[in-house]
């Protein structure tokens, strides 16, 4: 199940990034990084408590930046 989810992800950030400023696009790149390590690593990530309590966070600061990065939150 999560792992459809990064790559689903993944996914979208190929769609995306392209059309995307050059500052934006390579932090999508880099995001698409670390969900591509995420994915290959998830077992071990599963069967360790703490693994997954550091990917829950790097997961919300990273959300928080895309969320920032899409304009969504400015106020006109």
């Amino acid at each position: 199940m999560i792992e459809n989810l990064l790559q689903e992800s993944k996914l979208f950030i190929e769609w995306t990034a392209q059309d995307a400023e050059i500052e934006i696009a390579a932090e999508l790149i880099e995001l698409h990084i670390q969900l591509a390590w995420w994915q290959y690593s998830w077992a071990g990530i599963w069967e360790d408590a703490e693994q997954r309590m550091r990917v829950g966070e790097q997961a919300r600061i990273w959300s928080e930046k895309v969320l920032n990065m899409s304009g969504l939150l400015a106020v006109n």
